[in-house]
């Protein structure tokens, strides 16, 4: 069997493991077993995080082999695996790209406003010749209607 916890926290992964061993052994083993199989592992895994200098804002994802035998939990130390995502990095790459999206976002906001500022010098041109029109066709008007 394998014990996989997803992306978790390394401030959370205590609770995710035992809630992940209970999902996948409720029934075949006792719950006392679950429970101390779950501090075996979380022990290990403790030992492992601070010697690997992982921060608990870190997001951790983790998987290791297990067999049961006689009712017991044995782990396959040699099948875990720990994947570390530093907040830090993690965060920048992101707000790299983010700026970078960004950055883009604005610079066609810039251009697409000066289409729209020169399409309204023309509509205001438009306007001034409408209204002189109507201003000649009045003058015209009253001229006709004086004669």
């Amino acid at each position: 069997m394998r014990l996989m916890t997803g992306y978790v926290r390394a401030s959370a992964y205590d609770r995710k493991v035992r809630r992940v061993l209970f999902a996948l052994l409720k029934g075949k083993v006792s719950d006392d077993e679950i429970l101390r199989a779950s501090a075996e592992f979380n022990k290990k895994l403790f030992e492992l995080l601070q010697k690997e200098g992982i921060d608990k804002r870190d997001v951790i994802r983790i998987t290791c082999d297990f067999t049961i035998e006689d009712s017991k939990v044995n782990w396959k130390w040699d099948s875990l695996k720990l994947e570390h995502y530093e907040e830090a990095k993690e965060i920048g790459a992101r707000m790299s790209t983010l700026l970078q999206q960004l950055e883009r976002q604005e610079q066609l906001v810039d251009e697409f406003f000066e289409k729209l500022s020169k399409l309204a010098d023309k509509v205001r041109g438009i306007a001034q010749e409408i209204d002189d029109m109507i201003e000649d066709l009045k003058r015209k008007r009253e001229l006709t209607s004086s004669q």
